[in-house]
């Protein structure tokens, strides 16, 4: 059995030797301030087995730019426990507190590998802003910093929202009440 749960002070430091462990290193989890852990912990979870074991981590925020998105900033799952849903149900969770804050969208950005982009896509997001085109994927080159090239995704977490202009699957009705009984449980 699995425990998600909001984030705390103390999980920093454990994110970080994951993020190292997980994806090979420190160029990753040196863009990981603690503010997430400090400051955003209403938007960001951590995914934990009955041991306590770090399972995953989502790490969220709410524009305060564009008051009806949210933004994921990374969302990772140790590498055995990939392909089990584990990465949907955190993102999962992020959109219901998205929803029953008032936010219509959920933006992600990502690099420009075929895993991130499938999992994105899986999830209901669609590729936007991109000026070039990889691999069939619009890419907004030097997004982060020269030579930095990312994927711009965007996903509706309303289930009013046009189909067009959503460009993916939204929240059903309800979403509020099962994201209520998901943090009490």
């Amino acid at each position: 059995m699995m425990h998600l749960r909001h984030v705390r002070p103390s999980d920093c430091d454990r994110v970080l030797t994951a993020i190292d462990e997980w994806w090979g290193g420190p160029a990753t989890s040196s863009h990981l301030p603690h503010v997430f852990f400090s400051h955003l912990a209403p938007t960001s979870f951590v995914l934990e087995a009955n041991d306590g074991e770090l399972v995953g981590f989502l790490l969220g925020f709410f524009s305060q730019t564009y008051p009806d998105e949210a933004c994921v900033h990374m969302v990772g799952v140790h590498p055995a426990f990939r392909r089990l849903g584990f990465g949907r149900r955190l993102c999962e969770r992020f959109f219901l507190t998205a929803q029953m804050h008032g936010r219509r969208w959920v933006r992600s950005v990502s690099t420009s590998s075929g895993p991130s982009i499938a999992f994105h896509r899986a999830l209901g997001f669609v590729a936007v802003h991109g000026v070039a085109v990889i691999d069939g994927v619009p890419v907004r080159r030097d997004y982060a910093g020269a030579g930095g090239q990312r994927v711009v995704f965007r996903r509706s977490v309303v289930h009013d929202a046009p189909a067009a202009e959503a460009g993916a699957a939204p929240a059903g009705p309800g979403a509020a009440t099962e994201l209520k009984e998901a943090l009490t449980s």
